[in-house]
């Protein structure tokens, strides 16, 4: 057995394993149970391993060359959304009222705070 790739997160290794399966080359994931249970190790352990068969080695290399340069080249955004402005404004015109005039009974008068 040979080793592909290492990925931090289980879910990344699933998700190559799955794109290899697609392409014909089974292929398993090691230390996929300590990663997750032990996540704060996964950088010290070396991340989930898949692996292959010595005879699948250059096909899933290859295949691996183009997961990578799959994902780089994924449909982005040419500019990204800038809502925060947005998100200011909203915070100034409905935190302010609040903040001015405090909280009211139905009938406009002040709560009382009486615990006794």
């Amino acid at each position: 057995m040979i080793t592909i790739a290492t990925f931090p997160l289980s879910e990344d290794a699933h998700l190559f394993r799955t794109f290899l399966e697609s392409r014909g080359i089974e292929g398993f994931l090691l230390d996929e149970n300590i990663a997750q249970l032990f996540w704060h190790y996964s950088y010290a352990i070396g991340g989930v391993r898949l692996v292959v068969a010595e005879e699948d080695e250059d096909d899933a290399t290859n295949t691996y060359h183009e997961y990578m340069s799959a994902l780089r080249t994924g449909p982005y955004p040419v500019a990204p959304v800038r809502v925060w402005p947005v998100v200011a404004l909203l915070s100034i015109v409905v935190g302010v009222p609040l903040l001015l005039f405090g909280r009211r009974n139905a009938n406009g008068e002040e709560p009382i705070d009486d615990l006794n």
